[in-house]
């Protein structure tokens, strides 16, 4: 032990709080001793005990986490509190997120406001960005993104890179503020450039499209490539896209199919569904009807429509599985309530013929109703010859199940959003 750290140890030992502040620091950090966070605990208690708002931040961050004592969250929001009524920054953001998630302390979003939004006019980022998601979302006050986009805007100046993405993601949206894809894309690469793999990601979208940015397939991709590397699994699947048809890279069949592998390993649906179309049609693969079905039917399983549908096409010719109308339908229909027309005119037309389902003319008008908003002449024509079928009550019944069918799918693509 050096003679500095032993002298300063002497004067812990005696109760001087600035000499268990630095000790406890150096014990934290390793600095001029080994890293020792159960002595850096010991030392940050000796200083909070004396009242030390430092030391009590910090020893009830330890308890927070569980580093150099038994994670306790009682003990954590006690210490904390002690040093944000001294008005530690540090210590109200870190309370702050106890009431959150009722840690330690009974869960409670108006204090949990009140905490993030002392600590964000101190200037802490951490809360800044916190109290901008409770505005976002009208959690412990009002919804009110004029606000949010105010703190979120705070935070992102300082560096924050989630708080630069929000800050993008709102511009793009015209959340609190009008439109303004220049912004969102500036944003994007503030956060991009500190490497947050979905930041990376929007950026690449906005290089894809020309939004915001100038049109550039290959700074598209080089963008998805940077999240990808970082597990990203859409980027990862959006690369494999840019490999089959060529985007911002030579066309390259044997890496698209690896990128979709690794998406797929993290159960992306529509990676399983690039796959099976590969092994379907031949992309660079050899054809393979039985592996094109296991792909195709883990991107169903997950809940892809596109993969459904093509299941059920599957089932019908008896490609890869063993030939069955009834289950054909069954994926038809599943694909059709999440939306995609082609499974509602598909579903709508086996209705009206009764192949594989029971023959039902009013179940038939209702999924080519819906079908009937994607334009396809086809679709129109097989509505004029079931209308000819039906009574004005069983189309008004019809028009009925319709709506219903489109409420249920916009109720779970509204729950799968939030």
């Amino acid at each position: 032990m050096s003679s500095e750290i032993s002298a300063l140890t002497k004067d812990a030992n005696v109760g001087d709080i600035d000499a268990q502040l630095q000790l406890a620091d150096l014990y934290e950090q390793g600095f001029g001793v080994p890293q020792d966070h159960g002595q850096a605990a010991y030392w940050y208690r000796k200083a909070a005990e004396q009242g030390a708002g430092k030391a009590q931040s910090r020893l009830g961050q330890m308890y927070l986490r569980g580093i150099g004592v038994p994670e306790d969250y009682k003990e954590a929001s006690h210490w904390l509190n002690k040093s944000a009524d001294q008005g530690d920054a540090t210590a109200q953001a870190n309370l702050a997120w106890c009431y959150q998630h009722g840690l330690g302390v009974e869960k409670n979003y108006k204090q949990a406001f009140d905490w993030y939004h002392k600590s964000a006019e101190r200037g802490h980022a951490g809360a800044r960005y916190n109290l901008a998601y409770m505005y976002s979302k009208g959690i412990g006050i009002s919804e009110n993104h004029e606000e949010s986009l105010k703190w979120y805007l705070l935070a992102a100046e300082q560096g924050h890179m989630k708080a630069q993405l929000n800050v993008g993601l709102m511009f793009a949206q015209g959340l609190g503020t009008k439109t303004n894809e220049q912004e969102a894309a500036r944003w994007y690469k503030e956060a991009a450039n500190q490497g947050y793999a979905k930041a990376q990601y929007n950026l690449a979208l906005m290089y894809g499209g020309g939004i915001g940015v100038p049109q550039d397939d290959e700074e598209a991709f080089k963008w998805h490539q940077m999240a990808a590397k970082q597990g990203y699994a859409r980027a990862q699947f959006n690369m494999g896209l840019f490999y089959i048809n060529g985007l911002g890279v030579p066309q390259d069949y044997a890496a698209a199919e690896k990128c979709f592998q690794l998406a797929a390993q993290q159960s992306y649906a529509k990676a399983n569904y690039q796959l099976g179309k590969m092994h379907a049609f031949g992309l660079g693969l050899h054809l393979n009807e039985i592996l094109a079905a296991k792909y195709y039917r883990m991107a169903a399983d997950a809940g892809y429509n596109k993969a459904q549908y093509r299941l059920g096409h599957l089932y019908i010719d008896g490609q890869g599985v063993e030939k069955n109308e009834t289950i054909a339908c069954e994926w038809f229909e599943k694909s059709a309530r999440q939306g995609y027309p082609k499974a509602q005119h598909m579903i709508g037309v086996r209705y009206a013929k009764g192949l594989g389902v029971i023959k039902d003319y009013v179940k038939a008008y209702a999924w080519l109703l819906l079908a009937n908003d994607s334009g396809d002449e086809h679709v129109k024509e097989a509505l004029n010859r079931i209308r000819k079928k039906l009574s004005e009550g069983q189309v008004t019944e019809a028009e009925v199940l319709a709506s219903e069918f489109s409420q249920a799918y916009k109720r779970r693509e509204s729950q799968l959003t939030n």
